[in-house]
């Protein structure tokens, strides 16, 4: 899906790089009775060594790759494989268009990539999390990522992508993480004379402020200090994006009020047709709603997972696509349980802590991802 960002703010990100070799075959569709698809396997073109930065337990790489799209055309699935899928926590499928191109083949120096705490480091000032168009993202639980009935991705001739993988070196038990060489697939159909609509994605972010739990103690339970040590391992930009989060949603952005649901309301700007819901946090994560005017005699959810689990993050296809429309509030909504750090094996070695927005495997997140299509 290509991304879209209504108001600034301010994340992070993380990519691979591919080499792609395209093959046509033929597919039929429900849009059309005979379509001719082009499948680009996209592979990164060096294996990558991962490596924790500043004795955290994350790395975030980026790579750029060059899909060769010769003409204008409609994304219709997308398939990553990740060669080392026991430490990928996630994948983003960035989309670069020409104004970006020459930034991005600057970052990737040749196909070596680049660390990507904080954003790709294409596109905005603002973090490029939500400026940079999203094409797809993967995380555990979701296997081809495929348009709904009616809907694609639209990519346009000559743009690039970044593949964002963040590695999860919690996940490896001893010795040194293998190298990793993963890739994608896109299948496409051309642009032009096609019925399916762009589907774009709309992303609903939350802050999260976790404090330790009662009878815990530790030298990281303390907000400042575990603000500190997110920069140290991740990048700087990570403590203000953290404030940053929290004034965008209505909470003071220095001294926030720690609580175990994250909340924020977003206006919508422009209407739209909210067709698929997506969910993403961490490991800390229970339940996540995504609410339509919540409160009102036109409530509607978007999204409901009670039960959240982080082996299963696969999106719900909407059986009736809901309509958004200018000045329409949605909610996004996390429950977490900071207990769940004295249980999981992840976090044995780890020390307590106050557990923020953030990129690292043992922060958290709450993000909701709507897959929506605009007139």
């Amino acid at each position: 899906m290509t991304s879209h960002l209504t108001q600034p703010r301010k994340y992070l990100a993380l990519v691979l790089s591919l080499l792609v070799l395209p093959a046509t075959i033929f597919t039929i569709t429900s849009a059309r009775a005979a379509t001719a698809t082009t499948a680009f396997t996209a592979t990164m073109s060096k294996a990558y060594q991962p490596a924790p930065a500043n004795g955290g337990s994350d790395d975030y790489h980026c790579f750029v790759i060059d899909p060769h799209i010769t003409s204008n055309s409609m994304i219709t699935s997308v398939t990553f494989k990740p060669q080392q899928k026991l430490m990928v926590h996630h994948m983003i499928l960035f989309q670069i268009t020409q104004k970006d191109r020459e930034a991005a083949l600057a970052l990737d120096n040749n196909g070596a990539g680049w660390s990507c705490f904080g954003g790709t480091g294409v596109g905005s000032s603002f973090s490029s999390f939500l400026t940079t168009p999203w094409l797809s993202s993967w995380a555990p639980g979701r296997n081809t990522d495929v348009m709904p009935t009616g809907y694609g991705t639209s990519i346009a001739k000559g743009d690039l992508l970044v593949i964002q993988i963040h590695y999860n070196l919690l996940a490896i038990d001893f010795g040194t993480p293998p190298k990793d060489r993963s890739s994608v697939v896109l299948n496409t159909v051309p642009q032009s004379g096609t019925k399916l609509k762009a589907l774009y994605a709309d992303l609903f972010p939350a802050p999260v402020e976790l404090a330790c739990p009662a009878g815990v103690t530790g030298d990281l339970c303390d907000r400042g200090k575990s603000l500190i040590d997110l920069a140290r391992r991740t990048s700087s930009q990570s403590a203000v994006e953290a404030a940053g989060l929290n004034l965008l949603c209505g909470q003071s952005a220095f001294k926030p009020t720690p609580s175990t649901t994250s909340t924020c309301d977003r206006t919508i700007t422009q209407n739209e047709l909210v067709v698929k819901a997506t969910p993403h946090m961490h490991l800390l994560g229970k339940s996540m709603r995504m609410i339509l005017n919540p409160g009102t005699p036109g409530e509607k959810i978007l999204l409901d997972r009670p039960q959240y689990n982080f082996d299963d993050q696969s999106p719900t296809v909407l059986a009736k696509p809901i309509a958004l429309k200018a000045g329409d509030i949605v909610r996004v909504q996390c429950t977490f349980d900071p207990k769940l750090r004295t249980f999981l094996a992840q976090f044995k070695k780890l020390p307590p802590r106050y557990v923020t927005w953030g990129e690292g495997s043992s922060d958290e997140m709450c993000l909701g991802v709507l897959g929506v299509a605009r007139n």
